[in-house]
């Protein structure tokens, strides 16, 4: 039973990666960048978007039930149907500092076109038990066959959790420079909607990183996870106050 596991998240991994290194790849140049041309498209993003209302309902079901435990199915069309929009920025991006930006961009991509309404979806989906983080987010699940397939952990300082809490500082800041017109956007812009070596280095050293230190972007830099732990605090705080 334990060897038919290991065989589906080695599958399982390899088709996360190979979709990653596709979208890494593609997007280097112009003329193969037009292959991802499909995810720019009106249709999809309604698509998307309908997918995120499925999930919601998904979730509804799940408080009636009163359980749930995350479905590898669930957990391989989030990534097959997430993973490009997500991970897209990383590589290619009008600006240094990927994702944060996305009001301010004249040139947009499929992630920047719907990242309103991403953020709301996946802050919302995570209200209850962290549905998006566990149950569907592509990084997430790809960080978690990481995990399974590495034999040697290590645990960090406690107190580097804080460094979650300062990458949403960070990533807050940056955002509302975009209504406030300042000069330090201009700074991180790159001139241009080209593939950027330093997010593709920083994707590479923390991929690298997930297999020693488990959920290494989860548990230390993602946003969405550092909010869904925020809201976590203070649902306990007022239990107790009750």
């Amino acid at each position: 039973m334990t060897e038919q596991k290991n065989k589906k998240t080695i599958i399982l991994f390899l088709i996360f990666l190979l979709v990653g290194m596709f979208i890494g790849i593609t997007a280097y140049s112009e003329k193969t960048l037009a292959l991802l041309y499909f995810f720019w498209k009106h249709s999809v993003l309604i698509f998307i978007r309908i997918f995120c209302v499925l999930l919601f309902c998904f979730l509804i079901l799940k408080w009636v039930n009163q359980k749930f435990h995350p479905r590898i199915w669930l957990k391989l069309i989030g990534g097959i149907i997430f993973l490009p929009f997500v991970l897209l920025p990383a590589f290619r991006c009008y600006f240094k500092v990927p994702y944060v930006f996305c009001r301010a961009c004249p040139d947009k991509c499929p992630w920047g076109l719907s990242r309103t309404f991403f953020f709301i979806s996946f802050v919302g989906l995570n209200l209850s038990g962290r549905f998006w983080c566990t149950a569907v987010c592509p990084l997430g699940t790809f960080q978690e066959f990481q995990a399974q397939l590495s034999k040697k952990h290590f645990k960090l300082f406690s107190w580097l959790s804080w460094l979650a809490y300062i990458t949403l500082f960070l990533s807050l800041w940056m955002y509302f420079l975009t209504f406030l017109g300042s000069r330090l956007e201009g700074y991180f812009g790159k001139a241009g909607y080209a593939w950027g070596m330093v997010s593709t280095l920083i994707v590479i050293l923390i991929s690298i990183g997930a297999f020693f230190i488990p959920k290494f972007w989860c548990r230390y830099f993602c946003p969405i996870g550092t909010i869904a732990e925020l809201s976590s605090k203070v649902q306990a705080f007022f239990k107790q106050a009750k």
